[in-house]
């Protein structure tokens, strides 16, 4: 591992090895000399004065640039830093000539103050904008401990005593109530009842729940009174774990490779062979008893080899991609997580809330006939209409589509994972389960079987039927992961729920590398162990218990919901319903790479066309005091212009 480190360390250019704090005030500081600067020319102040200035700017505010320069050439890496300072240091020297030497050099541009001075601005900010994202890769989580629960009833004798939570040891017993959240890991000592694991597995639906069973701190108790005998105490509970893994995580984030440090070696190359072809022609076919003369031409090509428009190469493309992306209802917080998912080896799902939407609707009506269907739904609207809870959500969603007036009621009696008994007039309802209507003397000739949810009905005593719920899946899902197996990736679904339910969404969508019952640790080892292998991941996942795997995949992407802690790190979120948006993301990174790659030919062929300006105009035409700087800001314009198309992606 650490040599892993000291390997990316080595990697990483020099300008993120400094703090932000370097680049901040000396960007500042330039501004004003690059005000200063312009204005005294405006004004033809002083050439002396101007010069001066020029100076004060490369020692106070490009020395970072300088070093850091420097610091890259010792690895003999050939970054932006290389090629500014070399820009920098030759438009220097050329100011230099026109503003001391009695027979200046040659060359068409009265001087190079002003983009030189341009320059560091852009060169600090460009290195400020980068050092920022690096230091941002932190995670700041608030208020996570309120996942946690805050107290627990020990049970000490015949007597019952409220204790802090983190005060139960192993081997304590503890009473938990309907509706209370279990204080730390066990197994039930006593009683029945169903209790809400989303929090750990994702699964939205109840989990029945005997002696011998164990349970989970932090999940909610939705059944009858238990018993609970601790094994482990909250601070080496599942959900501390997790809570720990977050606090004590940073953001794995991922650099585009279509970064300026990438061109920046090809740009230098191609203006020193045009410089040196520029100099042997002018050299050979003009005054060619001057060699120290004609070097001016060398210096100005030279000091033009990182025009302006190169510093925006990328980063008007990112905003226009991003603005875009915001149009598609997708909000992109990491370019490089659209390079690594170009990249990746095998992409990972979860299941509730990724591949489904995380709620549970209607599937199928099961009643002798139309009549006893439609009174089955009027049976079960009119007793789950005042219930709060996925399974009454359901029924009331249906029932509303399915234009069913529910009855007023005169009162209703929940029992939390059982069923729910209403009185309406004359008549009384029942809702619920199949084992609790039996065992509320309704007589099923059939039982229902599946491994989907079911609501049984009955009015007065008898049987109308049932329905069976499940978690719908988000549409375009199996398209898109025919997509992803075409471009050779390896698709993965891994979750907290039952095997039943995994193995069905995998064979309908077509996965067939899928595992169940995956605790939130156990998700993020099987990242780890995929990455150990050299491989890349992208985690696409939903809800707290994914934590740890997005923390750990190279990319992570999650589709928003009201479970919004998780906003802060991930790399791309999903504000849009279908899957279709994982298909978005890769011709979003297809156009920006194209845009990033036109957008350097663009900057080099305006560039030469400035030069070649100065080269063979005139002089008198071109020593027009801005000409230089008007020339650079319309290649700032093209570059503008290009990447703008990136606003409307289809």
């Amino acid at each position: 591992m650490k040599s892993a480190r000291s390997n990316a360390a080595a990697a990483q250019s020099a300008v993120l090895m400094l703090p932000s704090k370097s680049y901040s005030y000396r960007f500042f500081l330039s501004v004003c000399f690059l005000v200063v600067v312009a204005y005294s020319l405006l004004m033809q102040t002083s050439a002396t004065g101007v010069f001066v200035l020029v100076l004060l700017n490369l020692l106070f505010c490009a020395d970072v640039m300088l070093k850091n320069a420097w610091r890259d050439l010792e690895k003999m890496r050939f970054t932006l830093s290389v090629l500014a300072s070399v820009s920098a240091l030759a438009a220097f020297c050329y100011g230099l000539s026109k503003t001391f030497f009695v027979a200046p050099l040659a060359g068409g541009a009265a001087d190079l103050y002003v983009p030189l001075s341009a320059l560091i601005c852009l060169y600090l900010w460009t290195s400020l904008q980068s050092t920022r994202k690096k230091e941002r890769t932190k995670v700041f989580i608030k208020k996570l401990d309120d996942f946690l629960p805050k107290s627990g009833r020990l049970l000490v004798g015949q007597r019952e005593a409220m204790v802090f939570a983190r005060e139960l040891k192993e081997g304590d017993l503890i009473k938990v109530k309907a509706g209370e959240r279990i204080p730390c890991e066990g197994e039930i000592a006593k009683g029945e009842t169903a209790i809400d694991e989303s929090l750990i597995s994702g699964n939205m639906l109840p989990t029945a729940k005997a002696v011998k069973s164990r349970v989970y701190a932090g999940t909610l108790n939705k059944g009858a009174d238990i018993y609970v005998r601790v094994t482990r105490p909250l601070d080496e509970s599942v959900v501390a774990g997790i809570i720990g893994a977050i606090k004590n995580s940073e953001r794995r984030r991922c650099v585009r490779k279509e970064d300026l440090d990438q061109y920046a070696p090809w740009l230098l190359v191609l203006a020193a062979l045009l410089g040196g072809c520029v100099y042997s022609y002018f050299y050979w076919a003009g005054d060619y008893r001057r060699p120290l003369h004609t070097i001016g031409l060398f210096l100005l090509m030279m000091g033009l080899s990182c025009p302006l428009s190169f510093f925006f190469c990328v980063s008007f493309p990112s905003w226009f991609v991003r603005l875009g992306a915001r149009r598609h209802q997708i909000k992109i917080q990491s370019l490089g997580a659209l390079d690594i998912l170009h990249q990746a080896d095998a992409i990972f799902f979860d299941k509730t809330g990724t591949l489904t939407y995380g709620e549970l609707r209607i599937h199928s009506v099961h009643a002798p006939d139309e009549k006893a269907r439609r009174e089955l739904l009027v049976c079960l609207a009119t007793a789950e209409q005042m219930v709060d809870g996925p399974f009454a959500n359901a029924v009331n969603i249906y029932a509303k589509e399915q234009k069913i007036k529910a009855h007023k009621l005169l009162s209703f009696d929940v029992l939390p994972g059982l069923g729910v008994k209403a009185t309406s007039g004359r008549n009384t309802y029942l809702a619920g389960r199949p084992e609790w209507l039996i065992d509320q003397g309704i007589t099923i000739a059939q039982k229902p079987q599946g491994d989907r949810a079911i609501i049984c009905g009955a009015k007065n005593g008898k049987y109308l039927g049932y329905v069976l719920l499940d978690d719908k899946l988000r549409p375009g899902a199996a398209k898109m992961v025919q997509r992803l197996q075409k471009m050779g990736k390896e698709v993965i679904l891994m979750s907290g729920d039952n095997e039943a339910s995994v193995a069905g969404i995998a064979q309908e969508i077509g996965i067939t590398n899928y595992n169940f019952g995956v605790l939130p640790q156990t998700k993020a080892e099987i990242l780890s162990n995929f990455n150990a292998l050299g491989k890349k991941a992208v985690m696409i996942g939903d809800g707290f218990n994914d934590i740890i795997a997005l923390l750990r995949a190279d990319a992570s992407v999650v589709f928003s919901s009201g479970k919004n802690v998780y906003n802060n790190w991930v790399d791309v979120i999903l504000k849009r319903s279908d899957l279709g948006a994982i298909t978005d993301l890769f011709r979003m990174n297809k156009k920006l790479s194209a845009c990033i790659y036109t957008n350097v030919v663009l900057c080099v062929l305006c560039n030469m066309a400035l030069v070649g300006s100065l080269l063979f105009i005139p002089a008198p035409v071109v020593q027009v005091l801005f000409f230089v700087p008007a020339g650079l800001l319309i290649g700032v314009a093209v570059i503008f212009l290009n990447s703008a198309r990136l606003l409307n992606i289809k």
